[in-house]
Parts: C-alpha cells; sequence; structure tokens
C-alpha cells in the first residue's frame, strides 16, 4: 500500500536550505513576522531573507499579506507559515497498540486513530512485519483524512540510530531491526524513526520549553522513566547509556531496590511497575498506581508515604539532570508527573538542593514545565520529528 499512490521519496527532495529553514522554523515557532524582524532575529542579510521568503511562498509553506501602517507610511510585509503546507502521520509504538495522528506544520492534531499489534511470538518479540503492516494501514487511515500526507513518524521505547533503525526495542523484544526501510516501501513516504523521548524533546524544543531556552532537560515518568536533552537548540538523538546512569542515581541508600538491584536509587522510586511492586508486597495483595493514588486521596498514610518518596526522589532527580545540563529549564511528562510534580514532597527537595550556602552569591531557580500526556501526545512528538526531518532540521 502506497499512501496516496505517491512516488517513493526521500527526505532531501522537499528538505529546505539552511536559510529558509531557519526562517521556516521561526515563523513556525514565534509567529508572523516581517522580512526586516526575520533578518534581524536570524542574522540574515536582507537579501538573504528575502530569497527565503520567496522560496517559502512558492512552495506553499508560508505566504504574505500587506499590513498597513498604523501611521502614513508603505504597508509592512508580513510572512506567516501556512498551517497545511505540509502534513505528517506520528505514530507511538507500545508493547501492544500504535496509536496514530496526523498533524499539520504546527503540529495540530488533525484526526487520531489506534490499532492492535500482532500478539508476541514464542521468542518474546512482535513480528517486525506485522507492526509494518499495522503502522503502515494505521497511517493509510489518517492520511485519507487530510488533503495529502509528506511524511511518517514513528516513536518507540528503546535505543534507536540514524532514525531508522532500532538498536534496541525495550517493548518489543527487538534488537538491530531495520523499521524505517520496509516502511518507506510500503507508504511511499519519508520515515523518521525516532526514541520517544527523543521526539518528544524535538517537538518541546520548537512548540514548547525550546521557545525560550536553548538548552533544557526533559524528564518522562510512568511505565519507565525517559530523558531527553536539547543543547544550544539541538536535540540530542542517541544518549550514550538510553538514560541509565541517571535513572539509576543513588537517592536514598536505605530505600526499596530497583529491579536490577540498586538500592534506593531514582527508578526504584520512580519506575512504575517498581512503585507497585512494593506497594503490593506492603499490602500483601496486587496494587495498581492507581490504586495508590486513590488510597492517598481518601487518607492512607501507607500511599501517601510511598508516593511523597517518589515525589522526593524526583526532586533530586531534576536538580542533578539540570545541573549536569546547565540549564534553567526541566520539562516534566508522562503518564505519571501530575501526581508527583509540584508537590509538597518535591518541592520542599527542590528548594534545598537550590539553596545556596553561606557565602555565595550566585542564585539559581529552575523553570519546570509540567506536560502530562497522553498516547495521542506521544504520537504528536513522532509527528513533529516527522515535520522537521522532512523540512531537514537536525
Amino acid at each position: 500500500m502506497v499512501i496516496g499512490e505517491r512516488p517513493e521519496r526521500s527526505p532531501a527532495d522537499s528538505a529546505l536550505s539552511a536559510g529558509e529553514l531557519a526562517v521556516a522554523r521561526h515563523l513556525l515557532t514565534h509567529g508572523p513576522a516581517t522580512r526586516g524582524d526575520l533578518g534581524e532575529r536570524l542574522n540574515l542579510s536582507y537579501a538573504s531573507t528575502s530569497r527565503a521568503a520567496r522560496a517559502l511562498i512558492q512552495g506553499g509553506i508560508a505566504s504574505e499579506t500587506l499590513v498597513p501602517e498604523a501611521v502614513v507610511g508603505r504597508p509592512r510585509q508580513v510572512l506567516t507559515a501556512v498551517p497545511g503546507a505540509r502534513h505528517v502521520v506520528g505514530c507511538k509504538v507500545t508493547a501492544d497498540t500504535a496509536y496514530g495522528v496526523v498533524c499539520d506544520m504546527f503540529g495540530n492534531v488533525k484526526h487520531s486513530g489506534r490499532a492492535a499489534l500482532p500478539v508476541p511470538g514464542a521468542d518474546g518479540a512482535v513480528s517486525v512485519a506485522g507492526t509494518v503492516k499495522v503502522i503502515a494501514q494505521l497511517a493509510g487511515r489518517l492520511a485519507r483524512r487530510v488533503p495529502s500526507v509528506d511524511g511518517l513518524g514513528v516513536s518507540l521505547g528503546g535505543v534507536v540510530a540514524d532514525r531508522s533503525v532500532v538498536r534496541e526495542g525495550t517493548f518489543l523484544g527487538w534488537r538491530d531491526v531495520d523499521l524505517a526501510g520496509p516502511l518507506r516501501q510500503r507508504t511511499g513516504l519519508p520515515v523518521t524513526i525516532a526514541n520517544d523521548v527523543a521526539a518528544l524533546a524535538r517537538e518541546q524544543l520548537w512548540f514548547g520549553a525550546g521557545r525560550t531556552h536553548s538548552t533544557f532537560g526533559v524528564i518522562t515518568v510512568g511505565a519507565g522513566l525517559g530523558f531527553g536533552v536539547v543543547r544550544e537548540g539541538v536535540a540530542v538523538e542517541e544518549l550514550i547509556d538510553n538514560g541509565h546512569l541517571l535513572a539509576h542515581a543513588p537517592v536514598d541508600t536505605r530505600g526499596p531496590e530497583c529491579t536490577l538491584g540498586h538500592r534506593g536509587c531514582a527508578a526504584a522510586f520512580l519506575n512504575r511497575e517498581d512503585i507497585e511492586r512494593h506497594a503490593s508486597a506492603a499490602a500483601g495483595r496486587p496494587v495498581t498506581f492507581g490504586d495508590l493514588i486513590r488510597a492517598r486521596a481518601a487518607g492512607d498514610r501507607a500511599a501517601d508515604r510511598l508516593l511523597d518518596g517518589a515525589a522526593h526522589a524526583l526532586g533530586h532527580l531534576i536538580a542533578t539532570f539540570a545541573g549536569a545540563l546547565q540549564t534553567t529549564c526541566v520539562v516534566l511528562a508522562g503518564e505519571d508527573v501530575a501526581d508527583l510534580a509540584g508537590t509538597p514532597a518535591m518541592n520542599e527537595v527542590l528548594a534545598d538542593r537550590l539553596r545556596p550556602g553561606p557565602h555565595e552569591s550566585q542564585r539559581c531557580t529552575l523553570d519546570i514545565i509540567t506536560t502530562p500526556l497522553t498516547f495521542n501526545d506521544w504520537a504528536r512528538g513522532a509527528a513533529v520529528a516527522g515535520i522537521q526531518n522532512i523540512l531537514g532540521a537536525s
């Protein structure tokens, strides 16, 4: 199945020049601007800005209107990005489901859907061919809801190389799987494969924290702990350790053990599987994370202590990550983060970690942005990574 019966294309076919990309990105992230404003903000000459503007207008990515001045004078030429100039399907792949959205150039979700993945085989791995078929069919259904589709982005937990090969698919049982190639063949679209947290970091770079911070970190809390890094305006595609060193950094040596046997590490306090295991052992029956939240609301002291321990660990993790990155901004995301972020336990730790010594004059404040995520939000991150790829962004 080739989506829209279009010929197979590579991202280079529609990639913008450096100047065009800089102008397009500014219009997408900061809104309409005059050519003069763009040249000044992007350090481009008027001739370079004009060339970029003409190319974007001809390509349908931007439009230009004349806006009269408030006082007598020549009207201003204002450039605006055209949302529907490109559409990209984004898919977030979990252990058993593909969640899909189709987005315009601003990352606005136009339609969404989902489809079940094949059940794992005897070796515990999900069929690659079956997964490709499911993603392609889901993308095809979503493509019919918009005039055309220009790319496909897919995100998943694990290690991804070259935006195409899944070196380690944590929840799928995959090793060294070329996922982009078969999807390109089946859909005829440029395909971007990304680690799910890296895709979220790229989405935040253009449409979130990156609007005001050139360097920031992303921490996701849910089925596992995830980390994303943006340094000087560039999202790091692949962490050297897939976040292992931060996830297993010690928080309290008297604390519980994680599944790897580390006592009191961040993962032991924050991984949902570990939280549920500790709560179940204490209660003598199965306890879910949702059960803990409800128990805390009902005044259960044991649930309160366990969740306060998780929030305490999150505060330490935020401070450590921010210090290592030397950033004043950390984005908190994921399915479980809303129940831990901003609590007194987390805030107390951060206040203590940020408190300067008696002879220190330099004070640090942190901008902590909390964005609880649904699976469609994860899929939107994949779509934005796909949009950036077809436009030529690194």
